[in-house]
């Protein structure tokens, strides 16, 4: 399992010690670095950054990471990133951070959350052009340890030859 590194990793000064155990539970995690993937005749690159905190430095010096004549993967918990990733070729992102808004309703055929104050990416399926972002609710919370309307998900994507 490939995993790159989050706000609550930074805060909590974790990002070395999380990367020394991630392989005793079968995980990578890759910091501004990159791992080929291979299944049969195809192959993907994935690329990972520590959380991205400014919007002045998203993924800067990133687009060293793409890999020619295959599709590109980035994992960056912080989904905002997006627009810059797409920009630089980035085929898919992969994020969280949002919680899906951790409290979320609906009104009017409209989902209300606080989220929406800091990020248009909440929660699913986001596309710009050929490029595209899938925003994890994941399990966790932040501050109060409830959830309304956003339960906690565990994604399984599956990437296919098209």
């Amino acid at each position: 399992s490939l995993g790159c590194m989050g706000n609550h990793e930074s805060y909590a000064e974790a990002e070395e010690f999380a990367e020394a155990e991630g392989p005793r539970y079968g995980i990578e995690f890759l910091r501004d670095a990159t791992r080929v993937v291979r299944r049969g005749e195809g192959q993907i690159n994935f690329g990972g950054v520590d959380y991205q905190w400014t919007q002045a430095r998203y993924l800067v010096g990133t687009e060293r990471l793409l890999a020619a004549e295959m599709p590109n993967i980035l994992l960056s918990h912080n989904p905002d990133v997006f627009p810059v990733a797409a920009r630089q070729g980035w085929d898919f992102t992969i994020s969280g951070h949002t919680h899906g808004g951790q409290v979320s309703l609906e009104i009017f055929k409209a989902n209300l959350t606080p989220a929406r104050f800091i990020t248009p990416y909440i929660s699913g399926f986001y596309s710009q052009g050929p490029r595209s972002v899938y925003v994890t609710r994941g399990i966790g919370t932040v501050g109060v340890p409830m959830r309304v309307g956003a339960p906690p998900e565990v994604t399984l994507i599956k990437l296919c030859a098209i």
